[in-house]
């Protein structure tokens, strides 16, 4: 079995070096609407040649996809897709339902990959996906190894291949379920605009009164002595993280995969580590994730580049020449890439010394912002030389795209009082053409064979190229005109020639049919404990909702209640990995509940599979119609807007026929969900790593403070996850007016104080009731010290 080793693709040479160094595939982004916005991405007049000098060397390029799309971005989305698929594109990578149901219609012949960013951790996902036309699947990047081959058998089950990242950063959240980024900073992660907010500082405690942490800043992900294992796991394809780095990144990072893959294939001991994957960029790495650990080692207190070293010491910079004069120069060569930091270690500049000048001289060109002047003793810090990068850089300029000709035989007959006719044939096409006039013997020079052979072979322009020309059935002493041989053979290309390629500069978007507004508004009142649920009311005049947990243990606790409650409707959590996920299953099946609410998109294919109605929870990211009408394909009655959206982008999105619009009136800004143990990182258990009973036993919760004000909850609940929320309960007030929703949602499934109402539920219910029939912007009974009530999250 051959693994496809898959590469990043920031820009041209990136993937000129991928394709360099031994990648089987490059992903790569084109304008905008792709998961990395800060890369460079490939514009559309390189892309054509790059998918030709990659087709030529046997390997295939990957178009990223992988966002959140709003609705009126479709016909844009639609024409890019087009253009790129038009330029040669083996395969787009998509996030998005929507897109994944539009995509499929509209590009029926084209090969689609989930992202990461669907989150895909567990069998039913897995299903819901190949029946929707995906052949790849990028798992979630938090599982095990176990895990892993689990879920490669189940992928193999449904036809599909089994996609991993072996190499590069690590995302604190489960992958596509974080919302820091866009809730607190207006920068939406699902939409390629991540700020990083994971990799700062922040105070921990209540209301940062302690001191200064990094909770949340991960080590790199680095598997390279782990490849036997999923060479045996039967893993299909191994990804490297890194579209925003450089080519040397790149190159390094292929080369040292490709010489791994290549032993494992000669049934050889595969290396442990490689020197090549240290000199680049890193924050130091960690197998921890694939190894099931669980532990505070695969966290660091800083996010400086490991790779770098101390290379030498400035002895002066002149600013007007550029010039860069260095005390010691051990390791220094032109072409190199340095950092200068200052006697204490803080950051100058970085920049590239262009030339030699002399034996300690360099033409010095500064990269982006200069932080202070380079003065003389400051120190230069870089990567130690492992790859000769001058020789790369100049073998990429090898990397090029010939133009591909193809081949044609041309066959001639004819004899005097005849017509002259031309077979012609190209790979597995063939015709036949006829000159209108007659031949005639020469009466003194007849026409040479070689004159006719070049005449035909002027093919200029055309894709084609003369590989033989078979005179045999010619009459010999024959005058044939020049003209005559020049229509014969254009006549010929014109049938011969390959149909371009027609596809429209932009697709159709279909129109959705549009629900009607709901007749009444009900409420519901989501809450995740005993206590919460005995003050709703025992009746139908208000939907209950309730919490369920990821551990099957205490799934079971919570089992009698819905006996207890008839009519409860459960809520399904957005991660549900290996036994979890089954338990949930069983659950569904044996409650007999009518109807739930599920993030996770396994639990509902399993619920439609089986005529459960369900709801789409807003973890599922509906950012548009489309996606919203896939649900309902699958069983959905009704959904809420993505937690990404505002009100804005909510009153944008049409709801189709058959789904009924859910929506929150109070609820917490849920930021992310994360399998690693953030709230010891605030507050110390004891623990190093995490154990067996962490899952279901702890409860726990801390506080951290970012830089702008922004007071974060941790909490670690029983059964659950690390869910990190904004401090304070927000009012949806701007959507009081949209006549669209059907039901309204008051979240108090997060416990904290400052989550819940200052009155009892029944309270917050009748207030609820008195806003829905007179719809005001009004802010009462908010308890905790809630933040930025009326600002609104916003892609």
């Amino acid at each position: 079995m051959k693994i496809e080793l898959l590469a990043p693709g920031g820009d041209a040479q990136s993937v000129k070096a991928a394709i360099l160094a031994g990648a089987d595939a490059v992903y790569l982004g084109v304008g905008e609407f792709n998961a990395r916005k800060r890369a460079v991405n490939i514009n559309l007049e390189d892309l054509q040649y790059l998918c030709r000098a990659a087709h030529q060397r046997n390997r295939r390029i990957y178009l990223t996809l992988n966002i959140l799309a709003l609705e009126n971005e479709f016909p844009v989305i639609s024409g890019l897709l087009a253009k790129t698929v038009e330029s040669g594109i083996d395969a787009v990578i998509i996030q998005d339902y929507g897109l994944l149901k539009h995509v499929l219609k509209a590009f029926p012949d084209l090969e689609i990959h989930a992202s990461t960013q669907m989150t895909t951790h567990n069998a039913g996902q897995l299903k819901l996906l190949a029946q929707n036309g995906v052949s790849q699947v990028n798992f979630a990047r938090e599982l095990s190894l176990p895990e892993l081959t689990d879920l490669t058998k189940a992928a193999h089950t449904e036809g599909l291949k089994a996609e991993v990242f072996i190499h590069g950063a690590y995302c604190v959240s489960f992958s596509g379920q974080c919302y820091m980024s866009g809730q607190l900073y207006d920068n939406s992660a699902n939409r390629g605009a991540c700020v990083q907010p994971c990799r700062r500082e922040y105070t921990s405690g209540v209301s940062g009164g302690g001191h200064r942490i990094r909770p949340l800043n991960l080590k790199d992900n680095s598997l390279v002595s782990h490849a036997a294992d999923l060479y045996k796991a039967g893993v299909d394809s191994l990804k490297i993280e890194g579209r925003i780095k450089g080519y040397e990144y790149v190159y390094s990072t292929v080369s040292a995969w490709r010489e791994q893959l290549d032993r494992l294939y000669a049934e050889q001991a595969p290396g442990k580590t490689d020197p090549r994957l240290a000199a680049v960029f890193n924050r130091s790495f960690s197998d921890n994730m694939i190894r099931g650990r669980l532990c505070s080692d695969s966290f660091t207190p800083d996010s400086d580049d490991k790779s770098s070293e101390l290379l030498g010491i400035v002895a002066g910079y002149n600013a007007a020449l550029r010039e860069l004069s260095i005390s010691v120069d051990a390791q220094l060569s032109a072409g190199q890439c340095i950092t200068i930091k200052n006697e204490n270690g803080g950051f100058i500049c970085t920049g590239t010394l262009i030339e030699r000048i002399n034996s300690c001289a360099y033409r010095f060109r500064i990269e982006h912002k200069l932080m202070g002047k380079i003065l003389r003793g400051q120190q230069i810090w870089g990567q130690p030389k492992v790859v000769d990068f001058s020789a790369v850089k100049e073998q990429l300029s090898s990397i090029t795209a010939r133009e591909e000709k193809i081949p044609l035989h041309f066959r001639l007959k004819g004899e005097s009082g005849g017509p002259l006719i031309l077979h012609a044939g190209s790979r597995d096409k063939h015709v036949t053409v006829s000159s209108a006039s007659q031949l005639e013997k020469a009466s003194e020079n007849p026409t040479a064979q070689e004159a006719i052979t070049r005449q035909l072979s002027r093919l200029g322009n055309t894709p084609f190229y003369i590989a033989s020309c078979d005179l045999s059935g010619l009459a010999k002493g024959l005058f044939i005109p020049v003209k005559v041989l020049n229509n014969l053979r254009r006549k010929a290309v014109a049938e011969l020639e390959p149909e371009k390629h027609s596809m429209p500069m932009s697709v159709s978007v279909p129109t959705l049919e549009k629900a009607e507004p709901p007749r009444t508004r009900r409420i519901a009142v989501a809450v995740a404990d005993r206590e919460q649920l005995q003050q709703l009311p025992r009746d139908a005049s208000v939907l209950a909702l309730f919490q369920l947990s990821a551990d099957p243990e205490v799934l079971d606790r919570v089992a009698p209640l819905f006996t207890d409650y008839t009519g409860m409707i459960p809520w399904f959590p957005s991660i549900l990995i290996g036994s979890q996920y089954t338990a949930a299953c069983d659950f569904l099946l044996n409650s007999g509940v009518q109807q739930i609410v599920t993030d996770n998109s396994g639990i509902a294919c399993f619920a439609g599979e089986h005529g459960i109605a369900w709801i789409a929870g807003p973890l599922l990211n509906g950012t548009n119609g489309y996606a919203l009408d896939f649900f309902r394909e699958y069983g959905a009655c009704g959904a809420f807007c993505s937690s990404e959206l505002n009100s804005l982008q909510c009153k944008n999105i049409t709801v189709p026929k058959g789904i009924e619009l859910w929506s929150p009136l109070a609820a917490p800004d849920f930021l992310m969900k994360s399998r690693h143990c953030i709230v010891r990182n605030c507050s110390d258990c004891g623990k190093f790593v995490m154990d067996d009973q962490c899952l279901p036993s702890c409860s726990r919760w801390g506080e951290i403070t970012d830089s702008q004000g922004n007071e974060i909850l941790v909490i670690k609940n029983r059964g659950d996850f690390n869910s990190l929320y904004r401090k304070g309960l927000r009012f949806y007030s701007d959507r009081l007016k949209d006549t669209r929703i059907g039901t309204w949602v008051l979240d108090l499934r997060v416990s904290h104080e400052s989550m819940l109402p200052d009155c009892s539920i029944p309270e917050f219910i009748e207030y609820t009731r008195e806003l829905i029939g007179r719809p005001e912007p009004e802010q009462k009974y908010f308890g905790g010290k809630p933040k930025n009530l009326s600002k609104e999250g916003c892609l």
